[in-house]
């Protein structure tokens, strides 16, 4: 295996899991990230086909994610829905939408401009990766480095305790969930750029992929515990299971069974992790 190829295959995973990890330390769970990614693929498509210039066409992709995660935010801790339900409401909304859109059809041959970061190379090393990395590094320092991230850590450990102290819990999660809408959306910049096109199934079934990238790394269900860098293990570790199981010629199907016990082995330790915590 080359892990040149194990780290491109994880690229796109890894930006999602970057902000389904930022949702967990908080103690939610974002479910419309794949659905987000396509719905900003389709239309970022489709802006380009009307020859706008792709910086601009990238920056409403961004946009919409931007928007569409500020949405589960508001949601969430404005109208106060579970954030179950209200990621699973947005979840299907975004997909419904992008498939309707586009009457389920794919979109081909996409400009140059918008390819650049998903398919381009700086002497011979892919531009995603460099990017996946750098997202991991940045978000990684945020989190440990500043008020901000503490202020996660914080809302994910003890809520009514964080909101005693005088953070404002609304704008910590609202924030999150924002951030993780955009991430959606510039993974499906990503996803567009590597396959030339642009598809509502997109991202169908990675959501719990970066789910299973985030527990099995470190990030606890319950919140407040775990960082980007084991997360971020968890990526590559579901990659090089992929890969493994690829070339052994395993059916697709069995490697769904693989990654959902590797899934359960993490969400035992993790409750394990937490009684012993408890009683300590």
């Amino acid at each position: 295996m080359n892990f040149r190829n194990i780290l491109l295959h994880s690229s796109i995973l890894g930006v999602l899991a970057i902000g389904e990890s930022l949702c967990l330390l908080t103690g939610n769970f974002d479910l419309s990230i794949g659905s987000i990614l396509a719905f900003a693929g389709i239309l970022g498509a489709l802006i380009a086909k009307w020859k706008i210039p792709s910086l601009i066409t990238i920056i409403i992709m961004l946009f919409i994610g931007l928007g569409a995660g500020f949405l589960n935010g508001i949601l969430i801790r404005k109208i106060k829905l579970n954030a179950f339900v209200a990621t699973l409401i947005t979840m299907l909304a975004w997909r419904g939408t992008a498939m309707g859109i586009v009457g389920g059809r794919t979109i081909w041959d996409l400009p140059e401009g918008l390819r650049l970061l998903g398919s381009g190379t700086i002497k011979g090393f892919p531009i995603q990766i460099l990017i996946m990395l750098s997202l991991f590094v940045f978000f990684h320092i945020a989190l440990t480095q500043t008020k901000f991230g503490r202020h996660i850590y914080i809302v994910g450990d003890n809520e009514v305790a964080a909101y005693n102290s005088g953070i404002n819990t609304d704008k910590v999660i609202i924030i999150v969930f924002t951030i993780s809408g955009t991430l959606s959306a510039f993974a499906g910049l990503l996803m567009i750029g590597r396959l030339n096109a642009a598809s509502p199934t997109y991202g169908s079934d990675i959501l719990f992929d970066a789910m299973s990238a985030a527990i099995i790394g470190g990030i606890s269900l319950h919140g407040g515990i775990g960082n980007l860098l084991m997360a971020l293990g968890g990526v590559i570790l579901l990659s090089i299971i992929s890969n493994m199981l690829n070339l052994y010629g395993v059916s697709p199907y069995w490697a769904t069974t693989v990654r959902a016990l590797l899934l359960l082995i993490a969400v035992l330790l993790d409750t394990i992790k937490r009684r012993l915590v408890r009683y300590e």
